[in-house]
């Protein structure tokens, strides 16, 4: 069992985990208290973050790693680690060890910032936090905490697209920080799409409440369920607008809706999606609407030729470029 679960932990950091074992690991985090303790302990091995490089020895460091673990932990806990140790000769586990094993030996350094950035696969990668928050990343999305979460207050940074479901504590509201907005909650779930290059952020709310504060406007606005909250950076000015808000999460499963959207504002969400660069040689065709649902899985030319059906377009791919006319 011991093997099984140290087997999960590293696959899920690794990200290679199928989808089976993806459930067998969030079922295995979710049951126990001490579940999450072991993880987290693990995991904050992960994310020293390759920034120390390897220069340590690694075996000496390693092993005082595990004397000193075997001191303060139970003997399961200590099992697991040294079960992991067989998986150091794995880069990045091993530059991600050494790095941390330094934090650890070295306690004048400052505590490292856990920053995860997701990967393009068709389901969101998922985060556990250590007070049971589940954070669901989008593609090409930067996610951050600093080490102090959840000791005075629970503060996250986001860049990119994240749907939240926020563990409830009363005590300590939970607050994502993007370019320009804070948006505070205490239970609740809801999706934030706020990438850097983009002029609009969009933040949809499905259960709970939220309270959003923006830059340029006076007032804080809070949100009720199946409403979504559409600010400009640029422009400084926002509108709330009544969705059925599943369908603006659909994305966590791989599928993403549009409903009279746009084919600008389509597009902009495709090339965060794909990593493509669009450029429509049209002003009028960028205001043309569309309302339908893509499948991840699906190609950029599958996509485009579905939205052909609906907006007769003429296009050119090359590469992660693509030109629409």
């Amino acid at each position: 069992m011991e093997n099984m679960i140290s087997d999960l932990i590293i696959g899920f950091l690794k990200g290679s985990l199928n989808e089976k074992e993806i459930n067998q690991f969030y079922d295995w985090v979710n049951k126990a208290p001490e579940n999450k303790k072991i993880f987290f302990e693990v995991k904050m091995i992960y994310d020293a973050c390759l920034s120390k490089g390897s220069d340590i020895d690694m075996d000496k460091s390693w092993q005082r790693l595990l004397e000193k673990k075997q001191k303060q932990a139970p003997k399961k806990i200590y099992t697991l680690f040294r079960r992991i140790q067989t998986y150091a000769a794995v880069a990045v586990i091993a530059i991600a060890l050494t790095s941390t094993i330094f934090l650890m030996l070295n306690t004048t350094s400052p505590a490292p910032i856990a920053e995860y950035v997701s990967g393009d696969g068709i389901v969101a990668d998922k985060i556990i936090l250590s007070d049971g928050t589940q954070v669901s990343m989008g593609s090409q999305t930067k996610f951050r905490y600093d080490p102090h979460y959840g000791k005075d207050k629970r503060v996250v940074y986001l860049e990119g697209e994240a749907f939240f479901d926020v563990a409830k504590q009363k005590s300590k509201p939970f607050i994502v920080v993007v370019n320009g907005q804070e948006i505070e909650a205490l239970g609740t779930k809801f999706n934030v799409e706020a990438y850097p290059s983009d002029s609009v952020a969009v933040t949809t709310l499905l259960e709970g409440s939220i309270r959003l504060t923006s830059e340029n406007i006076n007032t804080p606005v809070v949100l009720r369920p199946n409403q979504q909250y559409v600010y400009n950076k640029d422009k400084g000015t926002y509108k709330v607008d009544k969705v059925e808000a599943s369908l603006y999460t659909s994305w966590i499963s791989g599928y993403y809706y549009f409903h009279e959207e746009s084919l600008d504002g389509i597009l902009n969400r495709l090339g965060h999606i794909y990593g493509v660069d669009f450029r429509v040689q049209s002003d009028n065709l960028k205001g043309r609407k569309f309302t339908g649902t893509f499948y991840r899985g699906q190609s950029i030319k599958d996509i485009l030729d579905v939205i052909n059906v609906s907006i007769p377009i003429q296009y050119q791919i090359n590469k992660q470029h693509v030109i629409i006319n």
